[in-house]
């Protein structure tokens, strides 16, 4: 037999064997557990790997997890002690608006009204969820959840109750900051601005329906969801992680475990989730966090201008901007400035305005008392007037 025949023959058995070893390894990966039972990794003593069951253990240093978790546990884990559960007293009647009881109404909602007024009991109530945001016992949660609160109690993540007070609201963003008794409570991790994406995985950690603290998880579905109607400056974070009554003012956190936003409202006609939840953004609860701790207050420029986007018939017809004023407030800072319905809102500030939504937003974020020029189109003529910025009436 030649050379070359022998070497054809090696190398079909080393083939053979490699294919064999790659197909074992692959559907029978726990026949192999020997062979990598021990492996060095960094400063870890030993690691034992059971792939049949996708369990690991390791023997770490006392100061290590000793397990290492797939997942998003070390996440959670991360998260869950800053997140709390909110409790109140309340001495009002529960209200329902008409519509709840009315016969079609009934056919096809979730009887709210029932539920609400079953679980009418005296004494603490569960509220919902929050969030400590900042060493000494700061809470973030949804203003809606402490709105008609008349003494507050704050339930750790094991269990302890500790009595908490409201710092301030902005009802406009529906988020209320609250102070603990208690400063030890650690406070979570903020992550970076505008670093969210579509498509992200997030978990949803808060107290639903009461029952304990709770993470589900899930994506990222849309950011800047501004259209809701649900508060007057809107920047939501929509998710399709389960987010269900008692879950407002929890905490919606990245794979890291980082503070992305704040648990807020349901998309549902049941009042159960369907997937569709959102969240406020970290950044505007950041704004909102530095203004009630630095002034006691969120402080909002204003200038007294009602503005409302132009059709998409005419829309093409006036340039870049697609927003008017449809009306001024008399005696405000647009009034004095001379400011016209029916103008054309070009820039404010150098910002130039995309819709009547981003102009009020662009305003709002502009210091009270500070002066800025105001650009508009009134019929042929490109106009800029001074005006001088007022701070935002609160609305609640």
């Amino acid at each position: 037999m030649s050379y070359k025949s022998l070497w054809l023959i090696f190398c079909q058995l080393v083939t053979f064997t490699v294919g064999l070893l790659f197909i074992l390894s692959t559907l029978k990966p726990f026949w192999f557990e020997s062979v990598i039972d021990k492996l060095e990794l960094g400063n870890s003593e030993k690691v034992h790997l059971k792939f049949s069951n996708r369990s690991i253990t390791q023997e770490k240093g006392k100061d290590e997890n000793p397990n290492y978790k797939f997942g998003f546990s070390e996440a959670a884990i991360t998260a869950m002690p800053s997140v709390v559960h909110i409790l109140s007293k309340q001495n009002n009647t529960l209200s329902m608006h008409p519509f709840f009881s009315d016969p079609m109404f009934e056919r096809f909602f979730f009887d709210f009204e029932s539920v609400l007024r079953n679980n009418k009991k005296p004494g603490y109530q569960s509220l919902g969820s929050g969030v400590v945001v900042a060493n000494g016992g700061f809470v973030m949660t949804n203003y809606h959840v402490i709105k008609e609160a008349t003494e507050l109690e704050v339930a750790l993540a094991g269990g302890e109750k500790k009595p908490a007070k409201i710092v301030g609201i902005d009802p406009e963003t529906d988020l209320a900051v609250l102070k603990v008794s208690d400063g030890t409570i650690p406070n979570i991790v903020f992550a970076m601005p505008n670093q969210i994406n579509i498509g992200d995985f997030v978990l949803a950690i808060g107290n639903p329906f009461g029952v304990g603290q709770t993470v589900t998880q899930g994506i990222v579905s849309a950011v800047e969801r501004d259209s809701l109607n649900l508060h007057t400056f809107e920047n939501f974070i929509q998710t399709d992680a389960a987010i269900n009554p008692g879950n407002s003012g929890g905490a919606l956190v990245n794979g890291a475990g980082e503070l992305i936003g704040i648990n807020t409202a349901i998309y549902s006609q049941t009042g159960g989730n369907i997937g569709i939840g959102f969240a406020i953004p970290i950044e505007t609860v950041t704004f909102v966090l530095t203004k009630i701790l630095n002034e006691g207050k969120v402080s909002r420029g204003f200038v007294g201008i009602q503005p409302a986007d132009i059709s998409n018939e005419y829309s093409g017809k006036v340039g870049e901007s697609n927003t008017y004023v449809r009306s001024v407030l008399k005696n405000s800072p647009a009034y004095r400035a001379g400011v016209r319905p029916g103008d054309i809102i070009l820039s404010i500030a150098d910002f130039q305005i995309k819709n009547s939504k981003h102009f009020l937003k662009t305003v709002a974020n502009l210091d009270p008392f500070s002066q800025t020029k105001l650009k508009l189109k009134r019929g042929e003529e490109t106009i800029e007037v001074g005006i001088s910025i007022s701070e935002r009436p609160i609305f609640n």
